[in-house]
């Protein structure tokens, strides 16, 4: 357990907050109690649900931090975004509950005259929840975890309420008493705008919403930059907690080799998880033409033209065999590049005239446009 503080700041500071929370309770309570409070001893209810909200965001992180596996291959990231959607929720909660009680008591008409203690609990109480919102929203940036960024809005949200108390009885204190539910309610309103962001935000990657359109923008630039590249689209990004996923398809070269495109595909790859620290893994898709434009499907496979190709070449007698056979298909058209190797004693003259009636005969073929012929020389 004490190796797992060290190790994870996130847990620390959760651990951290949920001490604070059940001493800022109880202490409030206290004082609300004493200094004759109402609006104190509901903050420091309000300070127990909060124990609540810790429990779920040190469950959602734990999580949320876990390695990848075969069940869960892109990791355990959504556990956060879950872990920050619910606690979004509670906030909200706590802002309308704050406000309806702060209306009822607005309504009854009656209102206490709060004491000394009172205002020193809300004191203390703003000042710690301002230092713990402090503290966790740096932890939280720093380990890029959404939940925890979402808990420090929440304790920020506590101090609000504590101020709100704090102005109220101050304003009780000299003579106003309606202060108190009146700043109330408006700090309740600041409260849910918090909670509303943290669980749209929430919500928004829950649904893969996707990078802000600048980011895209410069994702793909930084793309079409490199070396072989000749274009990229169909740029997707998602998140998964604090991280990023993304698939892309890069137009290359239609002559490259599939090795040569996997290489141009493996640089794009690299080159953004290097560069972003949120990327977790990218899918590259190598085309040799925008298949947006078009149906990049075609009809004449290898398998296809192996089986047209070879009774042609052994029909032959001057050649030995067939030793490569690559397609390439650009632009709706099929060329066919065919490498063979003459059989000893064909002179240069004979293999030419060799070369020129295998490519007629290969021309033929159905769905192929273009016909290549190369000798082997290649002595291996």
């Amino acid at each position: 357990m004490l190796n797992d503080l060290k190790k994870n700041p996130g847990t620390r500071i959760i651990l951290l907050g949920a001490l604070a929370n059940l001493l800022l309770a109880a202490l409030k309570i206290a004082g609300g109690i004493v200094g004759r409070s109402t609006a104190m001893v509901a903050d420091g209810i309000h300070s127990l649900s909060d124990l609540l909200t810790d429990v779920v965001v040190l469950f959602t992180h734990k999580i949320g931090q876990l390695p990848a596996d075969e069940n869960h291959p892109y990791g355990h990231g959504r556990a956060e975004t879950i872990g920050a959607t619910l606690v979004g929720a509670v906030i909200i909660v706590a802002g309308l509950g704050l406000a309806y009680n702060s209306w009822k008591i607005i309504s009854s008409g009656v209102f206490n005259i709060p004491l000394i203690p009172a205002a020193l609990a809300a004191v203390v109480s703003i000042a710690t929840k301002e230092i713990l919102f402090r503290y966790t929203r740096t932890v939280g940036e720093e380990t890029n975890s959404p939940s925890l960024v979402a808990n420090a809005w929440h304790h920020r949200s506590d101090a609000f309420s504590s101020l709100a108390a704090l102005v109220g009885i101050g304003g009780a204190m000299a003579g106003y008493p309606i202060m108190d539910p009146i700043a109330a309610i408006l700090v309740s309103i600041m409260i849910i705008k918090v909670g509303y962001d943290i669980s749209f935000r929430g919500l928004s990657d829950l649904m893969d919403t996707a990078l802000s359109e600048e980011e895209t923008r410069r994702i793909a630039t930084m793309i079409n930059s490199l070396p072989g590249v000749i274009h990229t689209h169909n740029l997707r990004t998602r998140r998964i907690g604090g991280d990023v996923l993304m698939d892309v398809h890069i137009l290359v070269d239609h002559e490259a080799s599939v090795t040569e495109g996997h290489h141009i595909a493996e640089g794009v790859r690299r080159k953004l998880i290097r560069t972003m620290d949120t990327v977790q893994e990218v899918l590259v898709h190598v085309d040799t033409e925008d298949d947006d434009a078009f149906e990049s499907i075609y009809w004449a496979n290898r398998g296809y033209l192996e089986k047209q190709v070879d009774p042609i070449i052994a029909s032959m007698k001057d050649i030995q065999e067939r030793t490569h056979l690559r397609v390439h298909y650009h632009h709706g058209k099929t060329t066919l590049e065919v490498f063979v190797k003459m059989k000893e004693g064909v002179d240069p003259d004979e293999a030419n005239s060799v070369i020129r009636e295998l490519k007629e005969h290969l021309q033929t073929i159905e769905h192929v446009s273009e016909v290549r012929v190369f000798i082997d020389t290649n002595l291996n």
